[in-house]
């Protein structure tokens, strides 16, 4: 692997591990006690646009001219039907994450009853949209990305 790739391949790394870290931010808030509503919808609601902040950084490093998915279809040509899907998945990801933050910021209470299940689908969504991603870079370069899946 030459010396570019690696450089690039640790970016890669250091959002993956931001993403991660913003998604059990997130996972932590919702599996709190509400408590005061105000307060817990405006946490909520940060670590949801944490997490959608987080995932406009991915999609911009994987998406970009030259970015990782470029690299792996220069890489593992085999991989582009699988990349393909994966980017495909962004338009729905990104989505989902704006409709959370619509749910967190509704003022009225019982408005936002859906917000716990949708965090559920995100997080669950994302971690599979990120394990796939991890295994295809490994599969093309032999080369753990790291981070929570």
């Amino acid at each position: 692997m030459d010396a570019d790739i690696a450089s690039y391949l640790d970016k890669v790394k250091q959002r993956r591990s931001e993403l991660g870290q913003s998604m059990a931010e997130l996972q932590e808030v919702i599996d709190e006690p509400v408590g005061d509503a105000e307060h817990w919808r405006d946490v909520a609601r940060a670590a949801a646009a944490d997490v959608r902040r987080d995932l406009d950084e991915h999609i911009a490093v994987t998406e970009a001219n030259g970015g990782l998915y470029d690299s792996l279809r220069a890489e593992a040509a085999r991989l582009a039907g699988p990349l393909r899907h994966l980017q495909g998945e962004h338009p729905d990801l990104v989505a989902l994450a704006d409709e959370l933050i619509a749910v967190l910021d509704r003022p009225a209470a019982a408005d936002r009853a859906d917000a716990p299940e949708l965090v559920k689908k995100l997080l669950r969504r994302l971690s599979h949209h990120r394990q796939r991603g991890a295994d295809l870079v490994f599969e093309a370069y032999q080369v753990d990305v790291g981070g929570t899946g």
